[in-house]
């Protein structure tokens, strides 16, 4: 069977978040061109950027926070709906065959034998599944499930062979120094701090937190540039490549 990579692409690579609703096709085209043409079987998943999260902030929809506000859930999901639609336009048009799918199909089935069945089969029939963060209901009202929470899902149900965060940065560096760590272990990765910049709102936080609980099932994770193709390809195939590689 070939190889089974869970690639988890930013939205801050896939939009420019400093726009509303402002996607890059060229990004994502790039990306997809070096999926379609490695021998990597590959499940996607992809951040909201300036569709889903400037809509989310809007209505204070958070991750770490709830709100009962239908408003901003219909809204915030529409607006995750129209980039996925985009971003399987776009990975269609690079000679992928995307299967677009809510993050609740993969927690709906009840057991993650379920859910890996599922995944294989779609993998076995040439589909690269495509999912993307959404909005949950729980106890206190509605939250925010992250991609980089829904890559640790999915890396938990398919033990891949290895996990990919492509970013709008080439990796992890320590603090006051802006040479990128090549290798981590998930131990002393959280226990890491971080400059400001690298954590404005949160999302790199996340992204070390999700990434250490990976790497801690025995899941090579690679953080690496999204706007690097070659450095990309790279990593998505196993090589040597420019970022940060984090182990068990």
């Amino acid at each position: 069977m070939a190889r089974i990579v869970v690639v988890k692409l930013g939205g801050s690579v896939i939009t420019d978040k400093t726009k509303e609703f402002a996607y890059r096709q060229d990004v994502v085209s790039a990306l997809a061109e070096e999926i379609a043409g490695s021998d990597v079987q590959t499940v996607v998943v992809h951040g909201g950027g300036s569709f889903g999260h400037s809509v989310a902030v809007k209505y204070g929809l958070a991750s770490s926070s709830f709100t009962k506000s239908p408003e901003g859930v219909w809204q915030t999901r529409s607006a995750m709906f129209d980039l996925n639609s985009m971003v399987c336009r776009t990975m269609a048009e690079s000679k992928l065959r995307p299967y677009p799918f809510s993050p609740f199909n993969i927690l709906s089935f009840g057991s993650m034998k379920s859910s890996r069945l599922w995944l294989l089969g779609l993998l076995k029939l040439g589909l690269t599944p495509v999912t993307f963060g959404d909005v949950v209901l729980e106890k206190r009202g509605f939250t925010i499930l992250s991609g980089d929470t829904i890559a640790f899902e999915l890396s938990r149900i398919l033990k891949p062979e290895r996990c990919i965060f492509a970013m709008d940065v080439d990796g992890i560096h320590e603090k006051d120094s802006s040479v990128i760590i090549p290798e981590i272990n998930y131990k002393k990765l959280s226990r890491l701090s971080f400059n400001s910049s690298q954590d404005a709102t949160g999302g790199m936080r996340k992204k070390i937190q999700m990434a250490a609980k990976i790497a801690a099932m025995g899941v090579e994770v690679r953080f690496v540039s999204g706007y690097r193709r070659n450095e990309f390809a790279k990593a998505l195939k196993g090589e040597d490549f420019y970022g940060t590689k984090i182990v068990r």
